[in-house]
């Protein structure tokens, strides 16, 4: 358990004249940084070294958001190769093994460093956002489990001094039973979860509104908030605070209230929206890939591709901040993923599809049941082959490879998919 901090520490933590500062001033305040970050990586993290010397940028090359497209973008499936060939953290750490807070695992698997850094970032988003507050209960209904969700949030709310209920995942009625008794102020949850809680409150006998203390629901890892996010609103009288994030970098924009898109996380990184063939930074409204240098002292990756899609906007925002916006994630590229809160990559599909060496070509498939993902795996199979007991093998082989249960298993004729065919399709956008 992380120390609570006192009141000047907790305001410290948040700038008002900062979010607001004029966009020249702003453009300065960010260019200066970033030129200082570079420096620090390119001194203490091998494998930024390494690839500015590639690219024959020295760090006093880089003194503006624009120069960092001297650089290439390292994603996902790079990192992962990275850190196989260079492990654990593929030469990014910049400081000792023994000085990091956490090392989460996710899906690649790729190692996520983390320090105090990303900690305090999070609980400046929720000073932000004015909720949670010290003393409030916080029902914290995401993953415990090697990923970084529950743990981080854990963290940043032992900052504020919250009382948290670490429940992690299912257990619904168990989850409702503790959310009415404690009488919780705020969840953090998946949007889609927090929708079945609600609806499996009300069949319990529950009015939402009338028997629970909930003020605020804090949420991500969903791109379908915004189909949520009015009914949680309007019917039970919510706070609904969004946040974007990613496993290796913790905090990277979030939602200022007003639904206006997620403002960029300035105080802890530089975001760049660029075209993922080239690597240029595109304009204002284009779409391109999410591209982050986060402000680290403990794994300072530069240029680091979150494989989502997005534009930006610069205009200005109802609530005065001046920090471009991401308007919301539109897709995404590489070979993965994002379903449930979790990324499922290829390697690890077809990891998880080599015990089943006698089935065919697979696809999975995700797509939106109201407000739920929903997972199919697509298989080619013989007429012979038990489908019940193969399937639920799979179901189990996956769940172990990938962490995630695939709803439904559905098996083709040989030959039905086709090699122009897509391993993943995505039909939610």
């Amino acid at each position: 358990m992380l120390k609570q901090l006192n009141s000047k520490s907790l305001a410290s933590l948040y700038d008002e004249s900062r979010e607001r500062m004029p966009p020249d001033e702003r453009e300065r305040w960010l260019n200066h940084r970033l030129a200082q970050q570079v420096r620090y990586a390119y001194r203490f993290a091998p494998a930024v070294r390494e690839m500015l010397d590639r690219a024959r940028v020295s760090p006093s090359d880089i003194r503006s958001l624009a120069d960092l497209q001297k650089l290439p973008v390292t994603s996902k499936d790079a990192l992962v190769k990275l850190q196989h060939d260079r492990p654990p953290f593929g030469g990014f750490l910049s400081t000792p093994a023994s000085h990091l807070r956490r090392t989460y695992v996710s899906p690649g698997p790729i190692y996520d460093a983390y320090g105090l850094e990303q900690v305090r970032a999070l609980a400046r988003n929720f000073v932000r956002a004015g909720y949670p507050k010290p003393g409030d209960t916080v029902l914290v209904s995401t993953g415990f489990h090697m990923v970084p969700a529950g743990l981080l949030l854990t963290d940043a709310l032992d900052l504020l001094g919250c009382n948290v209920v670490p429940a992690g995942t299912g257990q619904t009625e168990v989850q409702i039973k503790i959310l009415h008794d404690l009488r919780a102020t705020t969840v953090v949850a998946f949007p889609s979860y927090f929708m079945t809680m609600v609806e499996s409150a009300e069949q319990m006998g529950f009015d939402f509104r009338r028997d629970f203390n909930v003020k605020c629901l804090m949420c991500g890892g969903e791109r379908h908030i915004d189909k949520l996010r009015k009914k949680f609103e309007e019917d039970y009288g919510l706070l609904v605070v969004p946040s974007y994030s990613t496993a290796e970098l913790g905090p990277v924009a979030y939602d200022c209230g007003v639904g206006a898109g997620y403002h960029y996380g300035d105080e802890d990184c530089v975001i760049e929206i660029v075209d993922p063939s080239t690597g240029k930074q595109v304009g204002p409204m284009e779409v391109g890939e999410v591209v982050v240098t986060p402000f680290s002292r403990v794994c300072p990756l530069i240029r680091f591709g979150t494989g989502d899609l997005a534009s930006y906007t610069n205009a200005p925002c109802p609530c005065g901040r001046t920090s471009s916006r991401i308007n919301g994630i539109m897709g995404m590229i590489g070979d993965h993923i994002r379903v449930k809160g979790m990324f499922v990559h290829l390697r690890e599909l077809k990891e998880a599809m080599s015990a089943f060496p006698n089935l065919g070509s697979f696809q999975l498939v995700a797509e939106l049941e109201g407000h739920r993902d929903k997972l199919t795996l697509r298989v080619e199979a013989d007429s012979a082959v038990n489908r019940q007991a193969v399937a639920s093998q799979i179901q189990q082989r996956c769940q172990d490879v990938f962490k995630l249960k695939v709803d439904k298993i559905e098996f083709l004729p040989r030959s039905t998919l086709r090699e122009t065919d897509k391993v993943f399709m995505d039909t939610r956008w």
